[in-house]
Protein backbone atom coordinates (compact mmCIF):
# COMPACT_ATOMS: atom_id res chain seq x y z
CA UNK A 1 0.00 0.00 0.00
CA UNK A 2 1.26 3.33 -1.28
CA UNK A 3 0.94 6.28 1.72
CA UNK A 4 0.25 9.49 0.24
CA UNK A 5 -0.07 13.07 1.45
CA UNK A 6 -1.81 15.67 -0.50
CA UNK A 7 -0.23 19.50 -0.30
CA UNK A 8 -2.41 22.14 -2.14
CA UNK A 9 -3.81 25.62 -1.41
CA UNK A 10 -6.73 25.08 -3.07
CA UNK A 11 -8.99 23.47 -1.58
CA UNK A 12 -10.85 21.85 -4.88
CA UNK A 13 -7.85 20.70 -6.39
CA UNK A 14 -7.17 18.17 -3.28
CA UNK A 15 -11.30 17.02 -3.34
CA UNK A 16 -10.45 16.21 -7.24
CA UNK A 17 -7.12 14.65 -6.12
CA UNK A 18 -8.84 12.62 -3.56
CA UNK A 19 -11.22 11.24 -5.25
CA UNK A 20 -9.05 10.00 -8.31
CA UNK A 21 -6.42 8.68 -5.54
CA UNK A 22 -9.37 6.47 -4.02
CA UNK A 23 -10.00 4.91 -7.66
CA UNK A 24 -7.06 3.05 -7.11
CA UNK A 25 -6.62 0.10 -4.20
CA UNK A 26 -3.43 -0.02 -3.59
CA UNK A 27 -3.08 4.11 -2.35
CA UNK A 28 -3.57 5.27 1.33
CA UNK A 29 -4.54 9.11 1.42
CA UNK A 30 -2.86 9.92 5.17
CA UNK A 31 -4.03 13.46 5.20
CA UNK A 32 -4.32 16.15 2.90
CA UNK A 33 -3.60 19.95 3.71
CA UNK A 34 -4.05 23.36 2.22
CA UNK A 35 -0.89 25.29 4.23
CA UNK A 36 2.15 24.96 3.15
CA UNK A 37 3.39 26.05 6.73
CA UNK A 38 2.01 23.41 8.24
CA UNK A 39 2.79 20.80 5.58
CA UNK A 40 6.12 19.79 7.03
CA UNK A 41 5.29 18.78 10.47
CA UNK A 42 2.39 16.59 9.10
CA UNK A 43 4.91 15.08 6.79
CA UNK A 44 7.44 14.42 9.34
CA UNK A 45 4.93 13.22 11.85
CA UNK A 46 3.23 10.16 9.17
CA UNK A 47 6.39 9.74 6.86
CA UNK A 48 4.08 9.27 3.49
CA UNK A 49 5.74 7.28 0.72
CA UNK A 50 4.84 9.57 -2.06
CA UNK A 51 3.61 13.71 -1.83
CA UNK A 52 1.61 15.27 -4.22
CA UNK A 53 2.62 18.47 -4.04
CA UNK A 54 1.32 21.55 -5.45
CA UNK A 55 3.99 24.12 -6.81
CA UNK A 56 2.82 27.69 -6.67
CA UNK A 57 0.85 27.93 -3.46
CA UNK A 58 0.80 31.27 -1.12
CA UNK A 59 3.55 31.53 1.97
CA UNK A 60 5.65 28.85 1.02
CA UNK A 61 5.52 27.08 -2.92
CA UNK A 62 6.05 23.53 -3.09
CA UNK A 63 10.22 24.00 -4.12
CA UNK A 64 10.77 26.26 -0.83
CA UNK A 65 8.38 23.25 1.08
CA UNK A 66 11.22 20.82 -0.15
CA UNK A 67 14.17 22.60 1.18
CA UNK A 68 13.27 22.28 4.98
CA UNK A 69 14.17 18.68 4.55
CA UNK A 70 17.65 18.24 4.87
CA UNK A 71 16.75 14.48 3.52
CA UNK A 72 13.79 13.75 1.23
CA UNK A 73 12.77 9.73 2.29
CA UNK A 74 9.37 10.22 0.16
CA UNK A 75 9.31 10.25 -3.38
CA UNK A 76 7.70 13.52 -4.76
CA UNK A 77 4.94 14.04 -7.45
CA UNK A 78 4.31 17.62 -8.45
CA UNK A 79 0.46 18.86 -9.39
CA UNK A 80 0.28 22.14 -10.95
CA UNK A 81 -1.28 24.29 -13.51
CA UNK A 82 1.99 25.90 -14.83
CA UNK A 83 4.06 23.41 -17.28
CA UNK A 84 6.95 26.10 -16.92
CA UNK A 85 8.44 24.47 -13.98
CA UNK A 86 8.81 20.89 -15.06
CA UNK A 87 12.66 21.11 -16.02
CA UNK A 88 12.99 22.63 -12.41
CA UNK A 89 11.00 19.90 -10.77
CA UNK A 90 12.67 17.35 -12.74
CA UNK A 91 15.64 18.17 -11.49
CA UNK A 92 15.01 18.30 -8.24
CA UNK A 93 14.72 14.61 -8.44
CA UNK A 94 10.53 14.74 -8.46
CA UNK A 95 9.04 10.80 -9.30
CA UNK A 96 6.63 12.79 -12.02
CA UNK A 97 4.95 16.21 -12.48
CA UNK A 98 1.26 16.00 -13.98
CA UNK A 99 -0.37 19.07 -14.73
CA UNK A 100 -4.10 20.38 -13.74
CA UNK A 101 -6.54 19.37 -14.58
CA UNK A 102 -5.28 15.88 -14.08
CA UNK A 103 -5.85 13.21 -16.28
CA UNK A 104 -6.56 10.08 -14.33
CA UNK A 105 -4.45 7.85 -16.38
CA UNK A 106 -1.57 10.24 -16.39
CA UNK A 107 -2.05 9.53 -12.63
CA UNK A 108 -2.23 6.11 -12.53
CA UNK A 109 1.26 5.67 -14.72
CA UNK A 110 2.81 7.80 -11.98
CA UNK A 111 1.86 5.49 -9.36
CA UNK A 112 2.71 2.10 -11.54
CA UNK A 113 6.19 4.45 -11.87
CA UNK A 114 6.59 4.61 -8.28
CA UNK A 115 6.04 0.76 -7.46
CA UNK A 116 8.85 0.24 -10.52
CA UNK A 117 11.37 2.85 -8.90
CA UNK A 118 11.17 0.64 -5.50
CA UNK A 119 11.49 -3.00 -7.46
CA UNK A 120 14.37 -1.13 -9.12
CA UNK A 121 16.27 0.99 -7.20
CA UNK A 122 19.16 3.31 -8.51
CA UNK A 123 22.04 0.82 -7.42
CA UNK A 124 20.06 -1.62 -9.81
CA UNK A 125 19.82 0.72 -12.19
CA UNK A 126 23.47 1.41 -12.91
CA UNK A 127 24.13 -2.66 -12.07
CA UNK A 128 21.71 -3.14 -15.29
CA UNK A 129 24.03 -0.62 -17.15
CA UNK A 130 27.05 -1.94 -16.69
CA UNK A 131 26.01 -5.69 -17.21
CA UNK A 132 25.16 -5.06 -21.01
CA UNK A 133 28.56 -3.99 -20.96
CA UNK A 134 29.73 -7.16 -19.92
CA UNK A 135 27.17 -9.12 -21.93
CA UNK A 136 26.05 -10.17 -25.27
CA UNK A 137 24.07 -6.98 -26.02
CA UNK A 138 27.41 -4.49 -25.86
CA UNK A 139 26.54 -2.26 -28.75
CA UNK A 140 23.21 -1.95 -26.93
CA UNK A 141 22.52 0.60 -23.75
CA UNK A 142 19.69 0.43 -21.11
CA UNK A 143 18.49 4.19 -20.33
CA UNK A 144 16.71 4.31 -17.34
CA UNK A 145 13.72 7.01 -17.72
CA UNK A 146 10.78 8.22 -16.27
CA UNK A 147 8.85 6.18 -18.90
CA UNK A 148 10.96 2.66 -18.51
CA UNK A 149 14.29 1.83 -19.87
CA UNK A 150 14.81 3.08 -23.29
CA UNK A 151 17.07 0.99 -25.25
CA UNK A 152 19.60 2.57 -27.70
CA UNK A 153 22.42 1.64 -29.90
CA UNK A 154 25.42 3.17 -28.06
CA UNK A 155 26.66 4.07 -32.12
CA UNK A 156 23.92 6.55 -32.03
CA UNK A 157 25.06 8.46 -29.05
CA UNK A 158 26.40 11.85 -30.08
CA UNK A 159 27.38 12.89 -26.84
CA UNK A 160 26.31 12.86 -23.09
CA UNK A 161 25.42 16.39 -22.21
CA UNK A 162 25.47 16.97 -18.00
CA UNK A 163 22.42 18.66 -15.93
CA UNK A 164 23.38 18.31 -12.60
CA UNK A 165 22.45 15.26 -11.79
CA UNK A 166 21.17 14.53 -14.67
CA UNK A 167 22.13 13.78 -17.93
CA UNK A 168 20.90 14.41 -21.56
CA UNK A 169 21.50 11.60 -24.11
CA UNK A 170 21.31 13.53 -27.67
CA UNK A 171 21.56 10.67 -30.66
CA UNK A 172 22.40 11.65 -34.41
CA UNK A 173 18.94 11.09 -35.00
CA UNK A 174 17.95 14.03 -33.59
CA UNK A 175 16.35 12.52 -30.48
CA UNK A 176 17.10 13.62 -26.60
CA UNK A 177 16.70 11.65 -23.64
CA UNK A 178 17.45 13.14 -20.06
CA UNK A 179 18.53 10.29 -17.59
CA UNK A 180 18.67 10.55 -13.73
CA UNK A 181 22.05 9.67 -13.91
CA UNK A 182 25.22 11.70 -13.44
CA UNK A 183 27.51 12.30 -16.62
CA UNK A 184 30.36 9.69 -14.39
CA UNK A 185 27.83 7.02 -14.51
CA UNK A 186 28.16 6.74 -18.60
CA UNK A 187 31.90 7.73 -18.20
CA UNK A 188 31.84 4.56 -15.73
CA UNK A 189 29.83 1.91 -18.30
CA UNK A 190 31.48 3.19 -21.89
CA UNK A 191 35.33 3.83 -20.14
CA UNK A 192 36.66 0.88 -22.96
CA UNK A 193 34.63 2.14 -25.45
CA UNK A 194 37.65 3.91 -27.95
CA UNK A 195 34.51 5.98 -29.91
CA UNK A 196 33.34 8.38 -26.41
CA UNK A 197 35.65 10.87 -25.45
CA UNK A 198 35.21 13.10 -22.18
CA UNK A 199 35.99 16.46 -23.54
CA UNK A 200 35.08 18.50 -20.56
CA UNK A 201 33.18 17.95 -16.79
CA UNK A 202 30.52 18.51 -18.69
CA UNK A 203 30.64 16.55 -22.17
CA UNK A 204 31.32 12.77 -23.20
CA UNK A 205 31.29 12.81 -27.08
CA UNK A 206 31.26 10.27 -29.31
CA UNK A 207 34.22 11.14 -31.66
CA UNK A 208 32.57 9.90 -35.26
CA UNK A 209 30.27 13.08 -35.17
CA UNK A 210 32.79 15.58 -34.27
CA UNK A 211 32.59 17.88 -37.79
CA UNK A 212 35.20 20.33 -36.72
CA UNK A 213 38.09 21.52 -34.28
CA UNK A 214 38.85 24.87 -33.86
CA UNK A 215 41.59 26.26 -32.32
CA UNK A 216 42.06 28.03 -29.19
CA UNK A 217 43.08 27.42 -25.25
CA UNK A 218 41.49 24.66 -25.18
CA UNK A 219 39.00 24.93 -28.09
CA UNK A 220 36.04 23.51 -29.48
CA UNK A 221 34.65 20.85 -30.69
CA UNK A 222 31.79 21.65 -34.07
CA UNK A 223 29.33 18.41 -33.93
CA UNK A 224 27.28 17.36 -36.96
CA UNK A 225 23.95 18.83 -35.60
CA UNK A 226 25.70 21.91 -35.10
CA UNK A 227 26.27 21.89 -31.50
CA UNK A 228 29.40 23.41 -30.26
CA UNK A 229 31.19 22.15 -27.23
CA UNK A 230 34.18 23.23 -25.13
CA UNK A 231 37.56 20.75 -25.38
CA UNK A 232 39.35 21.79 -21.92
CA UNK A 233 42.70 22.97 -21.90
CA UNK A 234 44.17 20.10 -20.27
CA UNK A 235 42.19 17.36 -22.43
CA UNK A 236 43.42 19.31 -25.89
CA UNK A 237 46.92 17.29 -26.32
CA UNK A 238 44.90 14.20 -25.59
CA UNK A 239 42.28 14.47 -28.52
CA UNK A 240 44.78 15.81 -30.86
CA UNK A 241 46.93 12.70 -30.42
CA UNK A 242 43.67 10.64 -31.57
CA UNK A 243 43.94 11.65 -35.25
CA UNK A 244 45.77 11.31 -37.88
CA UNK A 245 46.93 14.82 -39.48
CA UNK A 246 47.87 16.41 -42.79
Amino acid sequence: MIKAILVDDEKHALITLEHLLKKNEDVEILTSVQSSLEAKELIDKLQPDLLFLDIEMSNLNGFELLQQFDQIPFKVIFTTAYDQYAIKALKINALDYLLKPIDPEELRNALDRYIEDQILTSEEQISHLNQFKNSQMTDTLALSTSKGLFFIKIQDIMYFEADGSYTHVILNNGESHLVSKSLANFEEVLDDDPLFFRSHKSHLVNLKFIKQYIRGEGGELIMQNGKSIVLSRIKKQEFLNLFKKI
